[in-house]
């Protein structure tokens, strides 16, 4: 039982509460797009590994399909395959809007990942 009046709440105690609650409500919000951002970072990669055998049109569907499936608010006009004779490079970039208490307040996140890659020429 807390120290001071019957059924009291001391202010150390309400603060430690309020901290603990606002950090929940914040991961809440920022946890969902970083971790969409995570999972779009590892397919790019992936498909940075795999464009030597794949066109470009197939790493961006595939790129497309992540997307959809964790919500990332992308368009395939806003990824770009760059190959030249010993590189890829594969980019892309989105922003999410984080709406914080009902929107009173707004925080943009800009995400940009990309991954290269070496290619080998082919045998002459």
């Amino acid at each position: 039982m807390l120290r001071g009046q019957a059924g009291g709440i001391t202010f150390g105690t309400f603060f430690f509460l309020f901290l603990i609650a606002g950090s929940i409500y914040l991961a809440l919000l920022y946890l969902p797009p970083w971790i969409a951002y995570y999972a779009m970072f590892d397919q790019i990669r992936e498909q940075a590994g795999t464009s030597a055998r794949v066109s470009d049109e197939e790493i961006v569907n595939r790129i497309m399909a992540t997307a959809k499936e964790w919500e990332v608010p992308i368009t395939p006009e806003q990824i770009e395959v760059n190959r030249t004779d010993t590189r890829v490079l594969i980019t892309a970039q989105w922003d999410v809007t984080i709406n914080l208490f009902g929107g009173q307040y707004q925080h943009v996140l800009h995400f940009a990942p990309s991954a290269g890659t070496l290619v080998m020429p082919p045998a002459r």
